[in-house]
C-alpha cells in the first residue's frame, strides 16, 4: 500500500458504509499511482532480445554500440533508472541522475549513479549534477548510444542557468513563477529562455550519438516540449513569448536586472534561440512517453469497474484553479448522483486527472490538491455518502509532506465541532492547517517514485 496513514483514515470513521466508502476510494487511489509506477512502465517499453534492444517499435543492435549512458532528472527518474539498469546491466557503461533530496537510499543500482537535488527550486547540487551529466554526454560518438530519463520536477532538478545568471536569480524567478498562477507551460517557456540545457538544448551535447528519451509525463497532453522544459527536443517557444508571459503576470519589473538584459538580448537577436526542428541535432533522437495522468484514470475506471460499480471518467485534462475545478468537479457528481445512483442503486466513480493551478494570495501553506478539497468541505454535510479525495501521484502536494486530502461527511461534522472556517483558511492559502487541524483527512505517501498529475476522485455510495 503506497498510502502510508490508510489504516488511520479508516478508523476516523465508525460506520461499517463510511469505512467501506473511505477504503474504496483509498484502494482506487493505491490502483493509479501504481499504474504509474516505473517499475511497471519500464519493462513494457524497452525489451532485450539477446543483443537486440526493443524500445517500443524502434530496434537498436547493441553489438554494433560501443557504449550506452544514461542520464536524466526528475522525481521519477531514480526508479526509473533503476528498471532500466535491471534489463540493461552490463552494457550500460556510465549513467548519473539528478534526483530529489532524500530519495538516494530508495534506489538499488550498480552502474547508474545519483545526485540529489532540490525541486521545486533549484540548487547547487542540482547545477553541479547536470555539469556531470554534460561530460558524460560530452563522452558520447556516433556509435555509442544515449539514453535519456526524463520526468516531471526534471526543470528544477536538472539546473543550468546561462553565463550571465547565478543561482540566486535563478531561484528568485522559480518562487515568483510559482507563486503566479501561471501554466507550467508558460512557467517551462521562461525558464527554457534562462537555460543552457533546457529547451532542446541538452541535446546538442551528445550529439552525433543517438538520443533515446523516455518520458513520464506530468503535463496535460504531453506537449514534449514542456515535459522538464524539453532538454532533448525542439522548442516551440521563443523569448518574446517568454518576456509576455513575465510581463501577463506582472513580474517583470520585479525581476533581476540580469534577467530582463539576457532576455532582452535573446529579443534582438543578439543571443541565439532555442533549437528547432531542423537543427541537426535532432536528426537521430527518439521520444517515447510511458506513462501519463490518463493512464492513472483508466486504470481505476477498470478497477471500479470490475468491483461491480458504475464508473465515469469526468476529464484526463482538468486544468484552472484548484478551488474552481473542485466546485466544477463535485457539481458534475452530484448531476451523476440524481442520475445515475438512484435508479441503478450502484457506487458511483467519478474520476478525474489534470494539473490545476493555485494563485496564491495569503501566506498559508498547502497545495493543489488540498485547496481544491478546503473549497468544497463545506458541502459534505449535505450530501451523505459522498467522499472525494485528491492526490498527488508524486506524493508531494505543495510546499507540504501531505499527499493530498480525502474527505467526507465525517470531514464536515469534525469542522464544525471544533469550529474551523474554511473561507478563512482558503483566503490564507493555508489549507495544510485546516486539514491538519481535523486529524481527518491529509493522506500520507512520502515520495512515490512517479509523477503523472493529480488524480482526483469523486466515490457516491
Amino acid at each position: 500500500m503506497i498510502i502510508k496513514n490508510f489504516q488511520s483514515l479508516i478508523s476516523r470513521v465508525k460506520k461499517d458504509e463510511e469505512i467501506f466508502a473511505r477504503k474504496t476510494v483509498l484502494d482506487l487511489l493505491d490502483i493509479g499511482i501504481k499504474s504509474v509506477l516505473p517499475e511497471n512502465l519500464i519493462p513494457k517499453v524497452i525489451k532485450l532480445n539477446g543483443t537486440k534492444l526493443h524500445v517500443q517499435n524502434y530496434v537498436f543492435e547493441l553489438s554494433k554500440v560501443q557504449n550506452i549512458y544514461v542520464v536524466g532528472a526528475g522525481k521519477a527518474s531514480g526508479a526509473m533508472a533503476e528498471a532500466l539498469e535491471q534489463i540493461l546491466k552490463s552494457y550500460i557503461s556510465d549513467g548519473l541522475i539528478n534526483i530529489p533530496e532524500g530519495t538516494k537510499s530508495h534506489y538499488n543500482t550498480k552502474i547508474i549513479q545519483f545526485n540529489e537535488a532540490s525541486h521545486p527550486i533549484p540548487s547547487e547540487s542540482g547545477i553541479n549534477g547536470a555539469r556531470k551529466i554534460i561530460k558524460i554526454l560530452e563522452k558520447a560518438h556516433k556509435n555509442d548510444l544515449i539514453i535519456i530519463l526524463i520526468s516531471g520536477g526534471g526543470s528544477a532538478l536538472l539546473p543550468l542557468p546561462v553565463e550571465l545568471l547565478n543561482l540566486n536569480q535563478i531561484q528568485d524567478l522559480n518562487k515568483k513563477l510559482i507563486k503566479s498562477g501561471a501554466t507550467i507551460q508558460e512557467i517551462n517557456t521562461v525558464r527554457k529562455h534562462c537555460s543552457r540545457i533546457k529547451g532542446g538544448q541538452l541535446a546538442k551535447y551528445g550529439f552525433p550519438a543517438p538520443i533515446i528519451t523516455l518520458i513520464l509525463s506530468d503535463v496535460i497532453g504531453n506537449p514534449l516540449d514542456s515535459i522538464a522544459s524539453g532538454p532533448t527536443v525542439p522548442d516551440p517557444t521563443t523569448f518574446h513569448q517568454a518576456i509576455k508571459i513575465l510581463k501577463k503576470y506582472r513580474l517583470w519589473k520585479t525581476l533581476d536586472n540580469s534577467i530582463q538584459q539576457h532576455l532582452q538580448n535573446g529579443l534582438k537577436g543578439a543571443i541565439p534561440e532555442t533549437p528547432k526542428p531542423s537543427d541537426k541535432i535532432f536528426k537521430k533522437t527518439y521520444t517515447i512517453v510511458i506513462g501519463d495522468v490518463k493512464l492513472a484514470c483508466e486504470s481505476i475506471k477498470q478497477a471500479a469497474d470490475q468491483r461491480g460499480f458504475q464508473s465515469f471518467i469526468y476529464s484526463n485534462e482538468l486544468t484552472g484553479e484548484a478551488r474552481d475545478v473542485g466546485k466544477e468537479f463535485l457539481k458534475a457528481a452530484k448531476e451523476k448522483y440524481i442520475d445515475s445512483k438512484l435508479t441503478k442503486n450502484q457506487p458511483i466513480i467519478i474520476v478525474g486527472g489534470g494539473e490545476t493551478t493555485v494563485t496564491v494570495k495569503g501566506n498559508g501553506v498547502g497545495g493543489r490538491c488540498q485547496e481544491m478539497g478546503l473549497a468544497i468541505v463545506s458541502e459534505f454535510g449535505e450530501i451523505p455518502g459522498v467522499v472525494f479525495a485528491a492526490i498527488g501521484t508524486d506524493g508531494i502536494d505543495g510546499f507540504t509532506d501531505a499527499a493530498g486530502v480525502i474527505i467526507d461527511e465525517n470531514s464536515t461534522k469534525l469542522m464544525k465541532q471544533i469550529q474551523l472556517n474554511p473561507d478563512l483558511f482558503l483566503q490564507n492559502n493555508d489549507s495544510y492547517n485546516f486539514f491538519k487541524s481535523l486529524e481527518d483527512s491529509l493522506i500520507f505517501t512520502g515520495p512515490t517514485g512517479t509523477n503523472t498529475n493529480d488524480i482526483f476522485l469523486i466515490g457516491i455510495f
